[in-house]
């Protein structure tokens, strides 16, 4: 048997990210959310989860460039463009 080792989901960090989200801690939130898209770069949520948490941090430039990401990665994921 080959060792594989264990594979953590990207929503296991998004479901987090949220709680942490709810609860007013923001800078926890947006470690879940990069280790979310960490795991997963081409996962539209969670640049949408950065830019939440980064909102409710107060980096609005920052959260808007996320919320960008986000949306050209779901705009290419629907429409079919690389």
């Amino acid at each position: 048997f080959i060792e594989v080792g264990t594979v953590v989901s990207p929503t296991v960090f998004a479901r987090r990210c949220l709680s942490y989200l709810m609860s007013d801690m923001p800078d926890e939130a947006l470690h879940d959310a990069t280790q979310a898209q960490a795991i997963s770069p081409a996962w539209p949520t969670a640049f949408y989860l950065q830019a939440a948490s980064k909102s409710a941090l107060g980096k609005n430039d920052e959260a808007q460039e996320a919320l960008k990401q986000a949306t050209l990665l779901e705009a290419r994921r629907t429409t079919g463009i690389s």
